[in-house]
Parts: C-alpha cells; structure tokens; sequence
C-alpha cells in the first residue's frame, strides 16, 4: 500500500490553493500534508479522524488542520451504495505557514492569527447552524482574483480567532510526520477498526493488523493516539452509536448490539464515557 504522505497539487505562481471537492465521497485514506488546510463541508456526513479524535463531520463545519496532521473524512456508507444519489462538496484552502512570511512575526495586528496556526497543530472546527456571510463567501472562492481569495483566507482566518464556539480537535500536537512505517500502520488499524468496529476486535486481531506483537501494539497505540486499544474501539462505537440514534428508528438495545456491543448495560457505560450522558438523554437533547 502507499504511504500516507499526501501531495497537494501547487500551482507555481501561487502561495496557496483553492479547491473545491464535488464528488460521490470525499478522499478516504487517512493521509497528512506539510500545508495547512482550510477546508468548509457543504454537503456531506461520515466520521471525522484528526489526529487521535474521532467524531462527526456535518454540513457548515468549518476545520483548520495544521501542517502533518493525520486525518479522514470517511463518508457514511450509504454514499458508497452503487446508485445513491447522495454526494459531498467541500471548499478548501491549502496553504504554508510561510504564505505572509515575517509579517505574521513583526506585525502585532496578525498575531492572533500566528496563534491560531500553532494550535492548528492540533486541529481546530466551528460547527455553523447554517449558511451565513462568511460561509456565503467561501462558496464563491472560485469566482474571486488571487488577491480576493488570499483576503477572504484571512478573514477567515480572522473569525476563527474571534469565535468563541471554536473547539480544538485533537489531544496531541502534530508538528513533524512520523516515520512512514508508522503512519502505515495507523492507516491500517483505523481503516480496520472503521470497517469492523460492529465486530468483536480482540487485542490479537488488531496487534496483527499492525504486525506487531500485542505489548508493542499497545505502546505504539499511546505513542501515536494517547489512547489504549478499547478507547480507541470504543470512540468509534459510541460515535456511529450517535449517528444512529440521530437518524434511525431502531431501540437503543438494537443499536447497542449493532454497534458491537454484546450486551445493553456494557454500551450504557460506554456511552456515557465518551459523551457524558446515557443514551436516552443524548436521544432526547438531539430530538
């Protein structure tokens, strides 16, 4: 398989890219770059991976990610049904920290903005209601001059900084990719654990999915994602657990069990962990 590292088309006269995804699904590796991306989703759910968290990406989620930070947007699989008729489309920028070189240092009136790209390192996201002005604008970055596109990123930019509904993604800081070797084996076991989560995953079927022996697998696993095996497993549960609870009509014990868990009193508390509330609770707060 090929290594994680992602390349981002550049074009040579230019300090940034703009792009705008409108496909089937949107790109399903979880891969890194060395340049920044801005990317708004217009169209589009699945579960969003960046770094070591694991949650929902929706319609008007706004996500700044740092130079090498590890991530996926993997569609829900009702996108990958040969005629379905749903679809994704997503603006982005992508971009070097270098784009406006010293001026982010020596100018006081951009420092806010310098903040913000270093804890970029760890993911950042807004999650809009709905389209707004800035939203309405990003929406039109391909009808802009360079220059327009290059004012319309700061501002962007700019609001993030301003916005007190601004969440940080990731618990661990990416600054510099790791040994291709290891985000191989990342991509192998979040790909597998995303594919069989509804399955019972022993420590042994994942350790071997990293050709790892069992020890070294958990050490590997706290290195990179500060997490333990279950949490991981549980996360990603707990997360398509949620999805089912917004969009289906099944019994909680239903989705308990087709989430992988053997028994309703396991998938309570472990639901509960990872969002703080019982499963009934979440179902009415989002009702």
């Amino acid at each position: 398989m090929k290594a994680l590292l992602f390349r981002v088309p550049t074009v040579d006269d230019r300090s940034f890219r703009v792009q705008v995804d409108h496909d089937k699904h949107f790109y399903q590796r979880l891969h890194f770059h060395p340049e920044f991306q801005l990317t708004l989703i217009k169209e589009g759910t699945g579960t969003l991976v960046v770094g070591d968290r694991i949650d929902r990406f929706q319609p008007y989620d706004l996500v700044l990610l740092g130079a090498n930070v590890p991530h996926v947007m993997l569609n829900d699989a009702d996108y990958f049904q040969p005629d379905s008729p749903r679809q994704v489309m997503a603006y982005s920028f992508f971009f070097k920290e270098s784009i406006l070189g010293d001026i982010f240092i020596t100018s006081p009136e951009l420092m806010h903005i310098a903040e913000l790209l270093r804890e970029a390192t760890h993911g950042v996201r807004i999650r809009f209601s709905g389209p707004n002005s800035l939203t309405d604008r990003l929406e039109k970055i391909n009808e802009l001059r360079p220059f327009e596109q290059l004012m319309l990123l700061l501002n962007t930019l700019d609001t993030l900084t301003l916005t007190p509904d601004c969440e940080r993604l990731s618990g661990t800081s990416y600054k510099n990719p790791n040994k291709p070797v290891d985000h191989q084996r990342l991509e192998n076991v979040f790909n597998f654990i995303l594919t069989n989560y509804a399955n019972a995953i022993t420590l042994d079927d994942i350790a071997g999915v990293a050709n790892l022996t069992p020890h070294a697998f958990c050490r590997f696993l706290r290195v990179h994602t500060r997490k333990t095996f279950s949490q991981l497993l549980n996360e990603v549960r707990i997360e398509h657990a949620c999805r089912l609870l917004k969009d289906s009509t099944q019994s909680v014990s239903q989705i308990a069990f087709s989430c992988g868990y053997a028994n309703l009193s396991n998938f309570n508390r472990q639901f509960k962990q990872v969002t703080g509330m019982p499963p009934r609770d979440y179902l009415k707060r989002t009702n």
